[in-house]
């Protein structure tokens, strides 16, 4: 080898290994957030904390602060900014990738998924955001007017360039008549309604799905929206429990009760859209519930003979076969009203055990009164049961339309009639000592699609 020639290779290799490892690695870059440190950021990303330090330049002695820059190692190939994103209803790995620029191999190993089909709604992921934003005006070689997609020339697929927009291709598809994904257009323009939707991955004519919150929470209400651009029939299913949609507005919604003993987790939902012409569409996603945190209440002591197992299951199925009807029209227009106005003694969803063996959970909320004391109705609706049961005592059911029931326990008199219709605030009776109680007061349960759920969420919001 020539001498000069050597020494220009040694100086090469000289310098190579006096740059800092941080030249030498590549990939995405995090900012340092409030609270962060080296070991969290490793095991956020996946990555060893030696290596980390090692693709910086750190030292044991190096102290972050918020806003540095700091490289991620081991994700070679990826690019851009880390930050993350709450997964919508409609997005799945195919449209995060269009979406955020990213293929679909990156996005699984940002968040270290090994199944990308179960992206949940409501799932917090990893994804890179460019250093420098695109102009939201120009993108690639089309150009977006107040919902007008405009192309000077393309070649792309249409979903890709549907994407790089921030448009909705099933929507461009509809709009403008085409025939597939797959049709180009260049030299033509396409229409598109004004603030459109992001991309998503359900079917035409489905605008949009969503849900009232997320994640769903054990023992509260949820609430699912669809809406549709044409007329259809909606069926749906959450969990186990199928949905009953009505009108409301422009879209259909479901109300369904989650127990208060699910296990919190992923599950799955689904929507089925039966239009007009006899064609269907459908869509489906997971959705997380989460635990309702209720603390367990002291030790109770009540009448053995109401803890007999058998009696308490012959209850709750002949409860689960009265609120099983849903009926179209819906009897309230405001939050639901507390039935007395004596206070909570009691709040829903606490572990209970009663005689120190028989361990269930509070299905309702109790509020303390005398004997005697009026009952109210919380809300509208028709009495379809009144009469004793073993645990709840003298009873009282209300059906309030759309799969929502109350029933009121532990009365001493009823001053209502089955079929009867009673307008909020009416007296249904009064408050008594009946069935299992350790003491005169009422015990208040709201069902929803057939499923006891937290009354006071019906006090404090307005459902749908």
């Amino acid at each position: 080898m020539p001498r000069a020639l050597h020494a220009s290779a040694l100086l090469t290799l000289l310098f190579a290994l006096a740059r800092p490892a941080s030249a030498q690695v590549q990939g995405p870059i995090y900012i340092v957030q409030t609270g962060d440190n080296l070991t969290a950021i490793a095991a956020r990303f996946g990555t060893r904390l030696d290596e980390l330090m090692a693709a910086n330049g750190f030292d044991l002695a190096h102290v972050l602060q918020p806003g540095d820059r700091i490289l991620i190692p081991g994700l070679e190939g990826i690019r851009g900014v880390l930050t993350t994103h709450t997964v919508e209803f409609g997005e799945n790995l195919t449209t995060l990738s269009l979406r955020f620029g990213l293929s679909p191999e990156a996005v699984l190993r940002l968040n270290h998924t090994v199944n990308p089909e179960r992206l949940y709604a409501g799932q917090e992921l990893v994804i890179t955001q460019p250093e420098q934003a695109t102009p939201p005006s120009v993108v690639g070689d089309v150009r977006i007017e107040r919902g007008r997609l405009a192309p000077q020339v393309s070649g792309e697929p249409l979903l890709l360039t549907a994407a790089k927009g921030g448009l909705n291709p099933w929507a461009v598809v509809q709009v403008n008549g085409l025939l597939s994904f797959a049709d180009q257009f260049a030299g033509r323009t396409l229409y598109l309604a004004e603030g459109d939707l992001p991309l998503r991955a359900w079917p035409a004519p489905i605008t949009e799905v969503r849900f009232r919150a997320l994640p769903l929470t054990q023992g509260r209400t949820a609430e699912a929206h669809v809406e549709s651009s044409a007329e259809a029939r909606v069926q749906g299913a959450l969990a186990s429990y199928p949905l009953n949609f009505a009108k409301s507005d422009n879209a259909w919604v479901a109300l369904q009760g989650l127990p208060a003993m699910i296990d919190p987790g992923v599950y799955p939902f689904s929507i089925r859209l039966q239009l007009e012409d006899g064609t269907t569409r459908e869509f489906g996603q997971d959705v997380a519930v989460a635990s309702g945190d209720y603390p367990n209440e002291a030790p109770l002591v009540v009448n053995p003979e109401t803890l007999d197992p058998a009696v308490n299951q012959r209850e709750l199925e002949s409860m689960r076969a009265m609120v099983a009807a849903f009926t179209p029209d819906r009897a309230w227009s405001t939050p639901f009203s507390e039935p007395v106005d004596t206070g909570v003694t009691s709040s829903f969803g606490r572990p209970r055990l009663f005689n120190g063996t028989y361990a269930t959970y509070h299905a309702g909320i109790d509020f303390a009164g005398r004997v005697g004391r009026e009952i109210f109705a919380p809300a509208g609706g028709r009495i379809v049961f009144t009469g004793l049961q073993d645990v709840c005592g003298l009873a009282t059911v209300i059906d309030h339309g759309w799969g929502i029931y109350s029933r009121i326990c532990h009365q001493e008199s009823v001053s209502v009639q089955t079929g009867q219709t009673i307008a909020e605030g009416e007296q249904i009776g009064t408050v008594g000592r009946s069935g299992r109680v350790t003491g005169p007061h009422l015990h208040w349960e709201v069902w929803v699609g057939g499923v006891q759920v937290d009354p006071q969420q019906w006090l404090d919001e307005l459902f749908p």
